[in-house]
């Protein structure tokens, strides 16, 4: 099979965006009069609230206005309420949190028929901080709302309170409960309170006030709470990134202040107006207590070419420079001297994610990248005065760490040239133990969009894994002799039953990055350990110990599977039901034994030559910056074959590259297998089947072959620009030449569509994505008849890559010259994309017949292109 370049598309023509289809919500609220009746008191009563927090508190001095922070919990939607705040004297817009809450007599949601329709729905919290004399404000819109409609008079800017008070569910004082909400904070001071950390160190994130004198002020507060409570700031810990509205620091105080986290208790810094959220730090990132027999690696490996600058980088841990598989081919900067006591043995997440990352699954036998990667290490061996495993710190924020490791790369620092201005790709395979996404944006992700728009990089994002026994329901004196498609459908089962306990680990939900799940494959091959049970059998299913989506807005996440190695478990030694199977899953003692994806490991002091089998999602993300840097080789040689006029300009290729690694992925057999199990589900309509195959499949697993080149049968086109919101200019089409020998045989093809973009943000607004991209439904494109048998058009729209494919097998009728037209258009989501703005963006399309038939279309298509690229010169 000759591998054949991938095509450039000729230059797009411009026009007007499609426009999608309003949604219309279903839900009822209740009559003006139930609303009065319930708030009334309320809203009167908000004043003494906050005189008597003010006055528990004692931190109202003279040059201290009295606030507190308001939670407006609405049912539904509401755009743009932060504007509606602004124009509120005394009152300042912290946050739109999404919700969702159970139907009561009041509010509910009805179907299409109008019947009630007993489900939870979406809903969005409010946070406002407010003063005295926005509560005043407050009082007037509401005595207004009591009006008639003609008579209420909202002035300029304000009229969303009337839609506010319409729809609203709750109104409140924040709380403690708040504060700790989906942070993993009481996980975090359970596991401390075993290990007996006392005090305890932690993060507190304030109310972001854009104003530097009110943060000084909101600062001095908590500083001087924590201290009356026997607590303490860390030094230089603080952190304010104006861009992502974000002000928090480290404190430290006895783990007891945190015994009573009611409203009843009496240590006063948990109770502070000015604190949003309680977080954990110095989480555990890998932790290998069990001391394992490696063994070496004999085989040669080609080195990095001379003079070439890394275009990966990796945030992990620090790896071990000298090891054979290593050894001048990474380029690590260490700032923060976080190599200090960091000893060779326990330098094991970042030396393995750096081979993979460099060489691949070494089991697969792949030639290594050409140029070397950039390492910042942001982890370290010792954490909470714990040893073993390696830690992000806890004297330092995370947040802090990667908004300097990539301004560091992109900008310099403390007057210093940049240090890797030339990277497209950071591979972060980290995630919060303590925090599995549900609902809310966290601050991390925000932070990783509003870099991969500000500096034009793709993060690369492992999902996180889940690692627990598994119980099966199958008797444990069948187990042996059931079949391993049995044995897979009940692991599939068990996974889909608990997954809300599975979710994406944060920053997974980033919306500009691409996240990456573990499917359950390796490039090993066989092996013959009867006592350990391989409990998947299919390589496009992901593995047991892979984290499941939906994203951030329900976009799918993870949006691809790599091969993160298969894992294997026990039987366990006492099985308490014998109408089941306990599973118990292996730890470090399977590093030595396949399978798993081959990385460099790190051995003795000296030995320099160890390697070992790991599995996971850190593998899989790794593994996919391997093939991103290939795919950046495979531009660049692209590049050079292409005349000056038609090259690619390097801007593009970032979301080229975020293209492409989606463009490989499909469901293949793990589709139909994962059906079979939730159609059986309850609430699962036929039409939710395949929305329903996303958190476990994404846009499936990737076969890096299918966009790495073409063949006789296979042939990709690239096409990339970019697009505003100003009318003419908010639409690009581009036009796919047909082969004419398509026209002729009935033949099965595959048409494959990619496009992606990174996109601005609002982090004011719960929609948050400020550009909009998609392309048209090509179901009925008038040339080639295709079906969709596979994905869901609609929330396919939902993040910053859209993948869609369609097949066909019947003969076609068109003429020589006849190309499907793909039209990619831009609008606005969330508020505040200036129509001057552009958004870079690449469409990637391919169209495939089968390699054993005697037609061959990539020349066809290749003549034509050329045809049309002279036509428009």
């Amino acid at each position: 099979m000759a591998k054949k370049p991938l095509l450039i598309f000729p230059r797009a023509s411009s026009g007007s965006r499609d426009t999608l289809q309003p949604f219309t919500g279903n839900i009822k609220y209740p009559e003006k009069e139930t609303q009065v009746q319930k708030f009334e008191n309320r809203i009167s009563e908000l004043d003494r609230v906050l005189e008597n927090q003010t006055a528990y508190l004692g931190a109202n001095p003279a040059n201290l206005i009295a606030e507190m922070i308001l939670v407006l919990e609405v049912a539904g939607d509401l755009k743009d309420f932060f504007k509606a705040v602004a124009a509120t004297p005394g009152m300042e817009f912290l946050g739109e949190l999404q919700s969702e809450i159970d139907p009561d007599e009041n509010f509910y949601t009805v179907n299409g028929d109008g019947e009630r329709v007993d489900k939870r729905f979406g809903a969005r919290l409010f946070l406002t901080m407010t003063n005295q004399a926005a509560l005043r404000e407050l009082r007037a819109y509401w005595e207004k709302y009591k009006l008639n409609r003609d008579e209420q008079n909202f002035v300029h800017g304000t009229s969303k309170f009337r839609i506010l008070f319409d729809r609203l569910k709750d109104l409140r004082p924040y709380s403690i409960a708040d504060r700790i909400y989906d942070t993993g904070l009481e996980n975090y001071l359970y596991e401390m309170r075993l290990l007996e950390v006392d005090p305890v160190k932690f993060e507190i994130e304030l109310a972001f006030k854009n104003d530097a004198a009110k943060d000084e002020r909101a600062y001095d507060e908590v500083n001087s709470l924590l201290q009356q409570n026997n607590g303490r700031i860390i030094e230089n810990s603080r952190v304010i990134i104006p861009e992502i509205a974000y002000h928090a620091f480290i404190a430290e105080a006895p783990i007891g202040s945190f015994d009573d986290l009611t409203e009843n208790t009496n240590i006063t810094f948990l109770k502070s107006q000015q604190i949003l959220f309680f977080r954990p730090v110095g989480q555990s990132i890998f932790d290998l207590s069990e001391e394992t027999q490696l063994f070496n690696y004999n085989e040669e490996v080609a080195g990095i070419q001379p003079g070439l600058t890394p275009i990966v980088a990796l945030l992990d841990g620090l790896p071990l420079e000298n090891h054979a598989l290593l050894v001048g081919k990474i380029n690590v900067d260490d700032p923060d001297d976080f190599a200090h006591n960091y000893l060779a043995q326990n330098r094991v997440h970042g030396t393995a994610m750096a081979s993979l990352i460099i060489n691949g699954d070494l089991s697969e036998d792949s030639a290594p990248l050409s140029r070397p990667i950039y390492v910042r290490p942001i982890l370290k061996p010792i954490a909470n005065n714990q040893s073993g495993g390696e830690f992000l710190p806890d004297d330092k924020l995370p947040i802090d760490l990667i908004h300097r490791a990539v301004k560091r790369m992109f900008e310099g620092e403390d007057g210093n040239p940049p240090t890797a201005p030339q990277i497209k790709l950071i591979n972060f395979s980290i995630g919060d133990p303590f925090r599995p996404f549900h609902h809310n944006i966290s601050t991390w992700a925000k932070l990783i969009d509003w870099l991969s728009y500000r500096y034009n990089v793709l993060f690369i994002i492992s999902a996180g894994n889940k690692v627990d026994d598994i119980v099966l329901d199958i008797p444990e004196a069948d187990f042996d002799q059931t079949s391993a498609a049995d044995v897979q459908i009940a692991t599939l089962r068990k996974m889909i039953e608990g997954n809300f306990d599975r979710k994406i680990l944060t920053p997974a939900e980033s919306i500009n990055s691409i996240t990456v799940g573990s499917s359950h494959h390796d490039s090993h091959g066989p092996f013959n350990f009867p006592q350990r049970k391989n409990l998947i059998t299919s390589p496009f299913l992901l593995s047991p110990i892979s984290r499941i989506g939906f994203g951030y807005n329900n976009s799918i996440k993870p949006e691809i599977l790599m091969a993160g190695g298969r894992h294997l478990y026990r039987k366990h030694i006492r099985q308490t039901d014998p109408e089941k199977t306990h599973l118990k899953i292996e730890t470090g003692e399977s590093i030595v034994h396949p399978p798993g994806n081959l990385a460099a490991m790190p051995g003795a002091p000296g030995d320099m030559q160890k390697v070992g089998y790991l599995t996971g999602t850190s593998n899989a993300a790794a593994l996919t910056s391997n093939l991103g840097a290939k795919l950046y080789e495979m531009l660049l040689e692209l590049n050079e074959e292409l005349p000056n006029d038609q090259k690619i300009p390097e801007r593009y290729f970032t979301v080229i590259l975020k293209a492409l690694l989606v463009h490989g992925s499909s469901w293949g057999e793990a589709q139909e297998i994962i059906t079979q199990i939730i159609r059986t589900l309850p609430g699962i309509s036929p039409q939710t089947v395949k929305r329903n195959i996303y958190p476990y499949l994404g846009y499936g697993t990737v076969d890096s072959e299918k966009i790495l080149y073409c063949t006789d049968h296979r042939v990709t086109l690239i096409g990339f620009g970019e697009l505003t919101t100003r009318t003419g200019q908010d639409a690009h089409t581009y036009s796919f030449p047909l082969p004419p020998s398509l026209g002729t045989v009935n033949i099965d093809k595959r048409l494959a569509i990619s496009l992606a973009w990174i996109s601005p943000l609002n982090f004011k607004t719960a929609q948050y994505r400020k550009a909009h991209l998609f392309f048209d439904n090509l179901e009925n494109n008038g040339h080639l008849a295709l079906s969709r048998n596979s994905h869901d058009f609609k929330l396919g729209r939902k993040g910053t890559v859209q993948h869609d494919v369609l097949t066909g097998e019947y003969a076609d009728v068109f003429q020589d010259g006849d190309t499907i037209n793909i039209k990619v258009s831009c609008r606005e989501d969330a508020s505040g994309l200036s129509r001057q703005e552009s958004i870079k963006y690449a469409l990637t399309v391919t169209l495939e017949i089968r390699e054993n038939v005697h037609t061959m279309i990539y020349e066809e298509i290749r003549l034509r292109l050329q045809q049309r690229i002279r036509e428009r010169i």
